[in-house]
C-alpha cells in the first residue's frame, strides 16, 4: 500500500476556526479505495468475532448439499 498515494486522496474538512471536523476520501484514488475496502473488511471481522466458527469441511458439505 503506497502511503503517499493514500495521502493524496485524503482531505480534511475544517470549520471556521480551522478545526478538523470531517475527513473526505477521494474514491477515484485506487489506493484510497483499497484502504477503505480493508477498513470495511476489518469492521466486518470485528462485528462477527463472537459468531461461532465452522470447520471448512462442514461449510463445504453444506454448500454441496444446497447446490441446485
Amino acid at each position: 500500500m503506497n502511503v503517499a498515494a493514500i495521502r493524496q486522496g485524503i482531505s480534511y474538512v475544517t470549520n471556521s476556526k480551522g478545526e478538523k471536523t470531517a475527513l473526505q476520501l477521494d474514491l477515484t484514488n485506487e489506493a484510497v479505495q483499497e484502504m477503505v475496502e480493508d477498513l470495511i473488511d476489518t469492521l466486518d471481522v470485528i462485528e462477527r468475532r463472537s459468531e461461532p466458527t465452522l470447520l471448512f469441511e462442514e461449510v463445504k458439505n453444506e454448500i454441496l448439499l444446497n447446490r441446485s
